[in-house]
């Protein structure tokens, strides 16, 4: 796979193709106009720099947690009972099974303090860091 910047006027994409021709029907799929360029080819990431990328990840999102919590003002009793309600999930953040998160924050029922906004805010956060694995 190779990456190819698809462009016109102000507007631009890189994205992955196979070949100069898949970017070319691509291009010429949005319209008329529109330039490839050839960028380069894609590196796979190596194990040791996606165990790294998730446990980062999975730390970002404990601190948001924790960040939310904080900044709800909520009680002692709150806390424990929405850390009791994360405990799997926390888990999976530390050892950076982001994909796992991925899997069972959905079925977290949501509450006064684990509110639909926020399980949609952490959704958004795991997809969009996903996302940029799914070529591989």
């Amino acid at each position: 796979m190779n990456y190819y910047k698809i462009s016109k006027d102000n507007w631009s994409c890189t994205k992955q193709f196979a070949t100069l021709e898949e970017a070319q029907t691509f291009a010429e799929s949005l319209g008329k106009g529109y330039e490839v360029e050839y960028l380069g080819p894609v590196e796979p990431i190596s194990i040791e720099q996606r165990l790294s990328m998730d446990m980062s990840f999975g730390q970002e999102l404990v601190n948001d947690f924790v960040y939310d919590n904080r900044i709800m003002s909520i009680t002692s009793e709150q806390s424990e009972a929405v850390l009791v309600k994360f405990r799997d999930i926390l888990a999976f953040a530390q050892t950076g099974a982001i994909t796992s998160i991925q899997t069972y924050l959905p079925l977290i029922p949501t509450d006064e303090v684990f509110t639909q906004e926020r399980k949609d805010k952490y959704t958004q956060m795991i997809n969009d860091y996903l996302n940029q694995f799914q070529n591989e």
